[in-house]
């Protein structure tokens, strides 16, 4: 008897310990789900997480769909980068061999940058600047980290003065003439007269071998460019699939800071000369056609959109007692932004004056 009462005190203890267990929900804790289709989801409280999350320190946004996000991300107007396992970063960020800057919040920075004492300059697209860079009118130096560097510089063979400040004072080139298309010839003792000529005259004329539908004696896309151009800043000295040649290395540096005005006329490079409307040729270039021939994408040199109008024509730069003719092609994207491609070698970005 007493047998029995011992087994039926315990299982009422067993009935009663299950449904105690039943009763007390369970807390879910905080997990990551990989979907099947190799996304990354962040489950917290029973629900997939959205937008930002800091996670163990950690900042991670997820999408709509709640997949958690890598690389380049724009939120709300503010672009953050995101590594590929995740995480935003902040301070200097290398994708694919172009440096940018994010702060602390992890938005990406653009314009002139103090960082441990140097000035660095941010082009609009967040791409850190070297070498020549003209900003707001005026011509700096940046160095192959980026530094703003101030004092006595040679560059490909050209001397410049830079203040204190950062803009150039001065500039002196040796040995360097330039001719419009029309033959109209001049001489440069200094830089500011020679860049004025191999830059004027590439921006504003365009390498007609750009590729992509073309015509002559077009003006639709030229109406869209009158006015007064300065070239602003070096997008890259060198696309990847040019030979490099130590002539154009030279002449590269002397476009930055340089004017040229295009009107219905044609386009006149500063004391150079003109390119009448009758040379200048006019098409589409899609970013697939200039990746091909060039080996740059768009999106790599800060480009935005997969295709761009152009002008084309050429200019003669006496280089050396020699003559060069120079195609020249000018890119205008749907964003506004005008860009120069000058011998299909360097790529220069253009302001309106």
């Amino acid at each position: 008897m007493r047998n029995l009462k011992l087994k039926t005190l315990l299982i009422i203890m067993a009935a009663t310990l299950s449904a105690s267990v039943v009763i007390i929900p369970t807390k879910a804790s905080a997990a990551w789900i990989q979907t099947d289709s190799g996304n990354w989801n962040y489950s917290n409280e029973n629900s997939l997480v959205s937008g930002w999350k800091s996670i163990d320190g950690q900042w991670y946004f997820f999408d709509s769909n709640e997949n958690m996000k890598t690389g380049w991300l724009n939120n709300e107007g503010t672009w953050y980068y995101l590594s590929t396992s995740g995480e935003m970063k902040i301070g200097w960020i290398n994708d694919g061999g172009t440096w940018y800057y994010t702060n602390s919040s992890g938005a990406m920075q653009t314009g002139w940058l103090l960082y441990n004492g140097s000035w660095y300059y941010l082009n609009p697209s967040g791409t850190m600047q070297t070498g020549l860079a003209n900003v707001n009118g005026k011509t700096y130096y940046l160095s192959e980290s980026g530094a703003m560097k101030t004092g006595d510089i040679t560059v490909n063979g050209i001397n410049y003065t830079f203040a204190a400040t950062g803009e150039k004072i001065s500039s002196s080139a040796v040995n360097t003439t330039a001719t419009a298309s029309t033959g109209t010839t001049a001489s440069a003792s200094s830089s500011s007269s020679t860049s004025g000529t191999s830059d004027g005259s590439s921006s504003g004329s365009s390498g007609g071998s750009s590729g992509g539908s073309g015509s002559s004696n077009s003006s639709s896309y030229s109406k869209s460019l009158y006015g007064t151009w300065n070239v602003s800043s070096i997008i890259t000295p060198k696309l990847k699939n040019a030979v490099s040649n130590e002539k154009k290395d030279a002449l590269v540096g002397l476009a930055v800071g340089q004017e040229f005005t295009i009107n219905s006329s044609g386009i006149t490079v500063n004391g150079f000369g003109d390119v009448d409307n009758s040379s200048i040729r006019e098409g589409i270039m899609t970013s697939s056609t200039f990746y091909s021939k060039y080996g740059n994408a768009f999106k790599e040199l800060g480009i935005y959109g997969d295709q761009a109008k152009y002008i084309s024509s050429n200019i003669t730069i006496n280089y050396n007692s020699q003559n060069h003719n120079i195609p020249v092609t000018v890119l205008i994207v749907d964003d506004g932004n005008v860009y120069a491609l000058v011998d299909n070698y360097a790529l220069y970005k253009l302001a309106k004056q």
